[in-house]
């Protein structure tokens, strides 16, 4: 209670905490968790879910009540399919797609299958995660925030340009990754700004950051109302065509020239019947391929001609487990799991998503930390002497140890397809009288704890080579 009360009086008093206090933060729920009825439902698991074994979840909501509250508008044709369902902020995601019937069974239930190893989901993440690297598949992403701004005038530019570390004032139709930062240079937000017109913009950002996202913009809005802002999550299903096929997909449903679409950009095109899709060549994953964002009531005749228009490229349904491996394998942060708001991009390794030439939030304190030097940095780590089959597998909160000093916690953590390893993301810390560099990094021996069994780690300071091209962020 004591540091539960410290740490109001700072939000209070400063309006921040000297902590990242996310996990008990009021803005990771929305206003239908205040409905009685859901509490009234949801109230009666939670003391047993509380005591219950900790099982690794990987995403996965094990309650049983308040379920489908949010949800696509193809929700009952994925489920159709085969889709089991994860929860985000209320929102149903699909995590996997079970196999046909003949191996259904062994995934009737997913909250009696907890496992601090390989995952009976195993074989059937590979088989999408290999669509995604090597043809084509779709992966349903509705449940991303997004939100419109525009302007009469200028000022919806200015407001974000203060707002981003990124140069955001880029030719319509460009998509730009960055971060909104607070006064201490760490991430509030980590969003993609895409350019639809002159002064009128997207922006796309993790589903758990709906809330928190909303009240970072409406803090710092104009108060003039020359900004309209506006919740736009419901009115666009997100589809992620992803994979090598997927321009030769598109190509046959669309008169787009795909091949010349480039990358980290933005275009209205018309797909089968239906117009007004904004396509993006970016996966978030950095394979190539493209996200369409579609007007909802038209989603499920866009999804129907891809799926059908694509057997002959093989395509088939991919969830949240496949994207997730893909984007570990390239060493993606995500907000939430390895993104907090005491990381900055100095110790990400982003500082090509930062434009000193402009003025934004925490400018001043990332200039000092690129004048001091970093005392933590973002590393991938592969598990050199690990059993697939026989040792516990690592999912996030390991310790990791260098030179059998600890050093720092795994963030994130699955089992590298192309990498043919563990694959764990996490922090290097060095001591006080430090800083870290990537000789830093790389002059040292690690480990990685898992249930109190230590594996070699073999660091990596760069997405590994192995994973080929990627499609690159758009730099300032």
């Amino acid at each position: 209670a004591g540091g539960v009360g410290k740490y109001i009086a700072e939000l209070i008093h400063n309006g921040n905490t000297n902590l990242s206090t996310w996990p008990v933060d009021i803005r990771r729920f929305m206003r239908l968790h205040t409905n009685k009825r859901f509490l009234q439902d949801r109230l009666r698991e939670i003391p047993g879910k509380q005591y219950s074994l900790k099982y690794p979840t990987y995403g996965m909501s094990l309650y049983r009540t308040g379920r489908k509250l949010r949800v696509s508008a193809l929700h009952p044709k994925l489920q159709g399919a085969g889709a089991a369902y994860g929860e985000v902020l209320g929102y149903e995601r699909p995590l996997f797609f079970k196999p046909d019937e003949a191996g259904k069974k062994d995934f009737e239930d997913l909250s009696k299958q907890g496992t601090f190893g390989k995952a009976r989901w195993f074989n059937t993440v590979k088989k999408e995660y290999n669509a995604c690297r090597k043809g084509v598949a779709v992966i349903d992403m509705t449940s991303f925030t997004k939100y419109e701004l525009k302007s009469a005038n200028r000022s919806v530019v200015d407001f974000l340009q203060m707002l981003c570390a990124n140069n955001i004032d880029k030719p319509i139709g460009t998509v730009v990754h960055t971060g909104m930062l607070n006064e201490q240079g760490g991430y509030e937000n980590d969003c993609s700004v895409i350019r639809l017109g002159e002064y009128h913009f997207l922006l796309v950002s993790p589903t758990s950051q709906s809330t928190r996202n909303m009240k970072w913009l409406k803090t710092h809005v104009p108060e003039d109302n020359s900004i309209f802002l506006s919740d736009v999550t419901s009115l666009y299903t997100a589809l992620n065509v992803i994979g090598p096929k997927a321009k030769y997909l598109l190509s046959e449903l669309s008169d787009e020239n795909f091949n010349d679409f480039a990358r980290m950009t933005c275009q209205e095109i018309d797909v089968g019947f239906v117009s007004h899709i904004y396509a993006m060549r970016l996966t978030h994953t950095g394979e190539d391929g493209f996200m369409l964002y579609i007007p909802s009531e038209y989603a499920l005749c866009v999804y129907d001609m891809l799926m059908e228009q694509g057997k002959d490229y093989g395509i088939i349904n991919a969830g949240y487990f496949a994207q997730r491996t893909l984007r570990i394998e390239r060493m993606y942060p995500s907000w939430g799991h390895d993104i907090d708001k005491k990381t900055t991009p100095y110790h990400l390794n982003r500082e090509y998503h930062i434009s000193y030439d402009k003025n934004f939030i925490g400018k001043e304190a990332l200039l000092k930390q690129k004048q001091d030097g970093i005392q933590k940095r973002f590393v991938q780590f592969l598990l050199e002497d690990h059993k697939l089959d026989t040792d516990p597998w690592p999912w996030s909160g390991e310790p990791i140890y260098r030179n059998g000093e600890f050093c720092g916690f795994v963030t994130s953590a699955a089992f590298g397809f192309t990498l043919g390893k563990q694959v764990c993301l996490g922090f290097v810390h060095a001591p006080s009288s430090e800083k870290i560099t990537v000789n830093y990094i790389r002059g040292a021996t690690y480990e990685i704890d898992i249930a109190t069994k230590r594996f070699k780690a073999r660091p990596n300071v760069y997405q590994p080579t192995e994973m080929g091209p990627t499609v690159l962020l758009y730099t300032n």
